[in-house]
């Protein structure tokens, strides 16, 4: 009995384990990347369009557009429809994505004068630190490497040259797709053979609507869809890359864009000011190579700060403490089984650049609300256009959504990263100054207890000042300051009407005008170093030195003591070869901001000048190890070398100069002069040329090329035309006895012996001058 009873019970033990075996092999497994993945270590490429909305694209359900290869992401991907960046801005809502937070935690809140803080993880740094190769090809300067994006990346295409404007917004600094996959292709084909994780920023929907011919015919009545069409287009060339190298069966492609575009809808002509749908909902797609995940379309609100955790699972990276959104993997697997969250976006800009109040919102996929000074509350389901505020119809749902909004911003802003304004580099700053940029250095905490102005009340007088700047910008300065005049009449507060208009005075050259704007601008928003340099560039302009001098002093006096504006000192000093006082404003800038690789730098070009090579050197090394990109830092540096006959280096530091500005004139003349001293002559003839077409209005540039063609025999009808150029030009005395000279002895291989013996004459009379003043 025992034997069978011992035999019943093991063969019950059996059929049980293999019961239990069944029900674990059947039972639904939670989602899990590890199960798919054959590898650890799949390439991983993110796509931004800039200014991309997600219902006008093919996948998202507008039919009236061309656009297979994002509709083939979608097939072959997961698609999120409800996507949300946190605001309509480009650099704010690239760090969002980049680093996982909001912008009340990280602080770049608008383009330009925000930097992405050093404290915060980005993705490029978290798959650097796995081992990837990581590369990054960027559309506009508004994301150039000077704003902190760059942090992880082995290589960061920007490259862009600010010489060639005469006044921008930051947003029409930019390059089309086609020349973005020009680099980025080579990169991602010379680094296949490894992990990498590439980003690649396209810009072209963004304004100014100018699709190619191809495509401004195939939509000729919206370029914006012609944008939009021509940018997949490119996106299918990258597609097609991938596929013909193999590359997409090992790959995470993230597709998304940064903010939308209103076309007019509540009568915001772009994006920016408000926060409605059509400037914040995004497309946002996952593509893998497995079956499973393809073709796959979720409801689920989320955000773009969602995307770094959630590469962070598909790659099994360490997810950062610091962030704040959430992996969407559950998602993937459940695209039906949505769970209820909150998606932000804000905008600032209007409580930056104008002093009007700033506009906060959040949806849950249903409801929306809208934190203004006179709230709105809409029904996206039942009005997805939000024309029906139902904040006194639908009350307690206002009142439940808009305690959990206060919550959910005050856990958002907990630990906030303190924005640091002095890590934009000075001579940037000036730059952007004098180009007509309105800055964000503003201190909001002077606003405290103001009741600020509703934006929505204000739009119109936002789109005419908006007008009136394209005016201004594009050659109709009368009109664009005569609507800007009309709008101070009316609303006399607005400091960046006051701003707008010393701009367009400023290029008419109308400078007492424009002093007097820029200081009713300052009067208004007494925090903005901006407006003090472009006062103290109308007086420089007006040749008064002492009185841009005494401005600029007589507020810093008022305990404004922006490192900034020392730096603008030692820079007016420097304009009238007052070195050694530049120097004293400089060591000033350095007191107050130790991390100014600007003042390094220029300190590093008066010891230049003073034959200090010792004391420059040391200056040089500092700015390069505070910012290496920093303009003109290698181009002191290559002078250090070439003084020191180190003429190998001195060519690497000119060219490493010009790998960041490729019309840096100076780098390119001082590098042909380093090349002639080697013997390269044809280097320094096609570096000359390329110094020409950088500066035509040099002499001596002229000069070399004529002396090149005499030294090689042959063109000499050519060199005497460039020479004459050159002496058009005005040369200095000695430069031009030199001109003088090579029309004698070209003249004399010419047979021309009279106009020889006359100009020999004229170069010999010049260089005597010269000669006794020395």
């Amino acid at each position: 009995m025992s034997r069978k009873k011992n035999a019943r019970l093991l063969t019950g033990a059996v059929l049980l384990l293999a019961l239990l075996a069944a029900l674990f092999l059947l039972a639904p497994r939670k989602a899990d990347f590890g199960r798919l993945k054959a590898r650890d270590d799949y390439n991983v490429i993110l796509i931004t369009v800039d200014t991309l909305r997600a219902d006008r694209i093919g996948c998202y359900g507008f039919d009236r557009i061309e656009t297979p290869t994002m509709d083939l992401f979608a097939a072959r991907g997961v698609k999120f429809e409800r996507a949300y960046g946190p605001t309509p801005l480009t650099l704010p809502s690239h760090t969002s994505l980049m680093t996982g937070t909001l912008p009340a935690h990280h602080g770049v809140r608008d383009n330009g004068g925000f930097v992405v803080p050093a404290e915060l993880a980005t993705l490029a740094e978290l798959y650097k630190a796995k081992g990837y190769a990581t590369a990054a090809f960027v559309a506009a300067y508004v994301l150039d490497s000077k704003w902190g994006l760059d942090r992880g990346f082995d290589h960061y295409f920007d490259q862009f040259d600010l010489s060639r404007f005469e006044r921008i917004s930051l947003g029409s600094v930019q390059r089309p797709a086609n020349e973005v996959l020009d680099e980025a292709l080579p990169w991602i084909e010379a680094h296949k053979d490894r992990p990498f994780f590439t980003w690649i920023h396209l810009y072209d929907p963004h304004t100014p609507y100018e699709p190619p011919p191809e495509f401004a015919a195939r939509y000729p009545n919206n370029p914006y869809l012609g944008e939009i069409a021509y940018t997949d287009s490119q996106l299918g060339r990258l597609w097609d890359f991938l596929a013909g190298h193999g590359l997409t069966d090992d790959l995470f492609l993230v597709f998304a864009s940064d903010h939308g575009e209103s076309l007019g809808e509540h009568e915001e002509s772009t994006h920016g000011f408000f926060v409605y749908e059509a400037a914040i909902h995004v497309p946002l797609i996952f593509v893998t190579p497995f079956d499973r995940l393809q073709g796959v379309s979720t409801a689920q609100v989320s955000g773009l700060v969602d995307v770094l955790p959630t590469l962070c699972e598909m790659s099994g990276l360490a997810v950062p403490k610091d962030v704040q959104g959430r992996s969407l993997v559950p998602a993937f697997f459940k695209p039906k089984k949505t769970v209820r969250a909150l998606a932000y976006a804000e905008s600032f800009y209007p409580r930056f650049h104008f002093g009007w109040s700033e506009l906060k919102s959040v949806q849950d996929g249903r409801w929306k609300l809208i934190m203004a000074p006179v709230p709105e509350l809409y029904d996206l389901r039942a009005d997805p256009g939000e024309q029906k505020n139902l904040v006194y119809l639908e009350r307690k749902v206002f009142d439940d959504l808009s305690a959990e909004a206060e919550r959910f911003i005050e856990k958002a802003g907990l630990n906030a990263i303190e924005v640091d304004l002095t890590k934009i580099d000075e001579d940037t700053r000036e730059k952007l100054a004098a180009l007509g940029y309105i800055g964000s250095f503003t201190d909001l905490s002077r606003d405290e207890g103001r009741a600020l102005a509703n934006p929505k009340d204000k739009i119109g007088v936002f789109n005419e000042l908006s007008r009136a700047r394209e005016l201004g910008m594009s050659g109709n300065a009368e009109e664009g300051a005569r609507i800007i005049r009309g709008i101070i009449e009316q609303d006399p507060d607005i400091a960046s009407a006051h701003f707008s208009l010393g701009n367009i005075y400023f290029k008419q050259r109308k400078f007492p005008e424009a002093v007097e704007a820029f200081k009713s601008s300052l009067e208004l928003k007494p925090d903005d170093s901006f407006t003090v340099i472009n006062v103290a560039n109308a007086y420089l302009s007006m040749g008064r030195f002492e009185e841009g001098e005494a401005f600029v002093l007589e507020y810093l006096g008022k305990g404004f003591s922006d490192p900034q504006l020392y730096h603008l000192l030692g820079n007016m000093n420097v304009s009238r070869k007052n070195y050694d006082k530049a120097a004293g404003y400089f060591e000033e800038s350095l007191s107050r901001n130790r991390d100014s690789a600007g003042s390094h730098n220029a300190l590093a070009a008066i010891y230049i000048i003073k034959d200090d090579l010792g004391r420059a050197e040391e200056h040089v090394r500092s700015a390069l190890a505070l910012n290496p990109k920093l303009t003109s830092v290698h181009y002191n540096q290559a002078q250090i070398f070439e003084a020191r006959g180190d003429l190998r280096a001195a060519a690497e530091a000119y060219s490493e100069e010009l790998a960041s500005s490729p019309r840096h004139f100076k780098a390119l003349f001082n590098l042909a002069r380093v090349y002639r001293k080697m013997g390269r002559t044809d280097d320094e003839r096609t570096t000359l040329q390329a110094a020409l077409e950088a500066e035509p209005e040099f002499p001596l540039t002229y000069f070399y090329l004529a002396r090149i063609r005499l030294n090689q025999g042959e063109g000499y009808e050519d060199a005497v035309a460039l020479v004459k150029k050159g002496i058009e030009l005005k040369p200095d005395k000695t430069d031009l006895a030199l001109g003088y000279f090579l029309l004698a002895d070209l003249y004399n291989r010419l047979g021309d012996g009279r106009l020889s013996m006359d100009y020999a004459r004229r170069g010999q009379a010049l260089a005597a001058e010269t000669s006794g003043r020395r």
